[in-house]
Formats: C-alpha cells, sequence, structure tokens
C-alpha cells in the first residue's frame, strides 16, 4: 500500500511524540509499527525527501559504495535506511553483484516483471499430412464422448437420493 508524503509525516510526528498511531484498515498493527519506524529513521536520515515516491536510483556506483559499507561491518540496515531503500532491496543487490559482479547490476530492470499471459501452443496444421489430421480429429471425437459420458455419469450420481449411514 502506498501512503503519501502528508501520512507518512504524520505518522513520524506521531511516533516521536509517544502518541497512537490507528493503523490503517487490512494492515496489522506490528507491521504497520515497524513501517512507521522506518519511515522515521529514513526521515532522520535523508529528510523529507526519503519520504517521496518516486526517488532518483541509486546508480550502479552508488550502489557498489553500499556495499563498501556494508563489508566494512555496517548492518544492512542502517545503510538502506540511510538511503531511503529497504534493507532486503540491498541485500537481494549485494548478493547480486556477489555472485555476478558489476554486469549482474547493469542488468538490473526495475518494477514489476509483468505477468505472462497463458500461452497456448499452436501447431500449424499446414505442415500435418492429411492422415495425422483425420487420426488427430478422430483422438478428438473419442475424447468428447469420452467427457459427456462422465458428465452425464456425475449427473445420475448427483440425482439419486443419499443413502442414510
Amino acid at each position: 500500500m502506498k501512503y503519501s508524503k502528508e501520512f507518512k509525516l504524520e505518522c513520524i510526528r506521531r511516533y516521536k511524540n509517544g502518541e497512537h498511531i490507528e493503523d490503517p484498515p487490512g494492515v496489522k498493527h506490528r507491521h504497520f509499527h515497524n513501517q512507521v519506524v522506518r519511515w522515521s529513521r529514513t526521515y532522520d536520515s535523508m529528510g523529507e525527501v526519503g519520504l517521496e515516491h518516486g526517488r532518483p536510483t541509486l546508480d550502479i556506483n552508488q550502489r557498489i559504495e553500499l556495499f563498501e559499507r556494508v563489508e566494512a561491518g555496517e548492518a544492512y540496515q542502517s545503510v538502506a535506511i540511510s538511503v531511503g531503500i529497504q534493507p532486503g532491496q540491498l541485500i537481494q543487490w549485494h548478493n547480486i553483484y556477489l555472485e555476478t559482479g558489476i554486469d549482474g547490476l547493469k542488468s538490473l530492470k526495475r518494477g514489476r516483471t509483468p505477468m505472462n499471459k497463458k500461452q497456448s501452443i499452436k501447431k500449424d496444421d499446414s505442415k500435418k499430412t492429411k492422415a495425422e489430421l483425420l487420426e488427430e480429429l478422430e483422438y478428438l471425437k473419442a475424447e468428447n464422448e469420452y467427457l459427456k459420458k462422465l458428465d452425464a455419469l456425475v449427473q445420475k450420481r448427483k440425482a439419486q437420493p443419499q443413502k442414510k449411514k
């Protein structure tokens, strides 16, 4: 769920004043509280810019600097919060960097991957011989008859009264 910058600022203000923050509908209290704590830490390190949507992305050199900080002993969480990203994202980038090097970071795509529509596999019928087409037709007719008989049997069983045990 995306929250507006104003909502985040209000939550941070209440959190720092020790006031109760009402959880948004459908969000567990613990998860929302943890989110507010992350917003607060991001706000402390970056200011209001860290709470905005569509912040500029980090280039490869900036990411490598983050990895160097982690390898120097700083925690993923503190490094990630200092630049306004999720710790899990930093861990994922670091693992890719360790496995594939700089080239792996260059090929990272932004955003959610598109959902693949179910692709029906269609064979080119023009390449089939007449005998193959007739054989396929016979098979499909037999399959259709089988399914019809199976459906009739199911309907017959549903129509019969249930026996008491």
